[in-house]
């Protein structure tokens, strides 16, 4: 059972939750997109255009279609995200849940996953899709040596001048632990006596790293963010991650965000005869509305989506996901098993949260805008491809159920 699971609503303001390190990582926005970026695999992102994990190897055209009206004319792209795979972790769950095929696990490998939403066909099935895409490497021994060396050659470009004291654990989105073995013990007996004689030279450097990173901000800051078709892109922003934490903050208030627009009808409660007759009979869109915060699994989504109100990005791989809405069943219970791979089974990975609506709509709209209230992603655990090209790339479509916003 994930953390998630067992938090308990908090009836005090001094209650605190407690996460365990490494269970959920948040994705938040970083910056813009600007011009003069290059965008890479390693790079997590929402909106913009989809980077294929080779220039000549897309998706095939079926895959890039919606599944409900048959056509790539509204289709864009909410997410890309590196995501490769710890082969510890995948053992681990892959033991939990009783499989034991690690044939397909590499740390080596790119492994990205792309979601798109029709924007003309919310609320249809199959309308939402998520394409895993998986490039075989050979040129790295390990997962925490690939990161470490993607790290260092972006340097402020993974994540876009990222400042804090903990920056690096943000340049791989989502590996369980992306510098596990880059460095050795700093409290070593060995490494005492070099750390004391080293520390005054290696604090001028941070402060001289510090500085720069802040004036690379501003310079970055400057540029002008990279436009887009607006018929077939969302406005593009990196992402960075953290660890999610619970300690030591408040949720904060939920407030509207300064781009919604409000449809004045939809509030006005005047001209309705019943209720002019009965004023204590409820508009059926307020009852509606009234009915649906009352529910115990929003209220719990709510209060822990409060502790870090500007995610865009959940990922729990092989966890539970935080559900929106109160269902009837288990989505669990009703993701298939993987056609291309029927004797495998899926896990849960990651879920996409309300907050990039807001990030990737210049102006939301409560009539006209995406009505997601949160979309989780599902993907085979043995993390197999059926077929590779001449690249070492392939693509395979994955599990997508989606949690829509109520209509009032």
């Amino acid at each position: 059972m994930s953390k998630i699971e067992e938090l308990q609503p908090s009836d005090t303001d001094d209650h605190s939750y407690s996460s365990t390190p490494g269970d959920v990582f948040l994705a938040f926005v970083d910056a813009p997109v600007k011009e003069n970026d290059e965008i890479l695999i390693e790079d997590s992102f929402i909106g913009g255009e989809p980077k294929w994990l080779h220039p000549d190897s897309e998706p095939s055209a079926e895959l890039l279609k919606c599944g409900a009206c048959k056509s790539t004319d509204n289709m864009k792209l909410l997410l890309q995200a590196f995501s490769p795979l710890d082969d510890e972790q995948m053992g681990a769950i892959q033991q939990r849940i009783g499989i034991d095929n690690m044939n397909y696990i590499n740390p080596q490998d790119d492994r990205v996953l792309y979601v798109f939403l029709c924007t003309k066909c919310q609320r249809k099935g199959n309308s939402v899709r998520c394409i895993r895409g998986l490039k075989k490497n050979k040129n790295v021994d390990s997962l925490s040596e690939k990161m470490a060396s993607t790290s260092l050659e972006k340097d402020f470009q993974i994540n876009p001048f990222d400042l804090s004291n903990n920056s690096e654990s943000k340049y791989n989105a989502f590996s369980s632990n992306p510098f596990g073995g880059a460095s050795a013990n700093p409290f070593g007996a060995d490494s005492i006596n070099s750390n004391v004689s080293q520390n005054k030279e290696e604090g001028k450097k941070k402060e001289s790293a510090n500085i720069s990173a802040k004036a690379a901000r501003k310079l970055h800051e400057l540029q002008k963010d990279k436009e887009y078709d607006e018929s077939k892109c969302f406005k593009s922003y990196l992402l960075y991650v953290e660890e999610e934490t619970f300690k030591n903050k408040k949720p904060a208030h939920l407030q509207l965000p300064k781009n919604l627009k409000i449809d004045k009808e939809a509030l006005d409660l005047t001209g309705d005869e019943d209720l002019e007759k009965d004023p204590v009979k409820l508009d059926p869109r307020t009852e509606k509305l009234s009915k649906f915060l009352d529910d115990d699994t929003f209220q719990k989504f709510q209060e822990v989506v409060g502790y870090n109100p500007l995610q865009v990005l959940r990922y729990d791989l092989g966890g539970k996901p935080l559900l929106y809405a109160e269902t009837k069943v288990d989505i669990s219970s009703t993701v298939p098993v993987p056609g291309y791979n029927p004797s495998s089974q899926r896990i849960f990975e990651m879920q996409l949260m309300p907050k990039m609506i807001f990030d990737l709509e210049e102006v939301v709209s409560v009539d006209n805008g995406m009505e997601w209230g949160t979309i989780l992603v599902f993907t085979d655990v043995e993390n197999y491809i059926p077929e590779f090209d001449e690249h070492g790339v392939g693509y395979v479509e994955e599990c997508v159920k989606v949690q829509w916003e109520s209509r009032t």
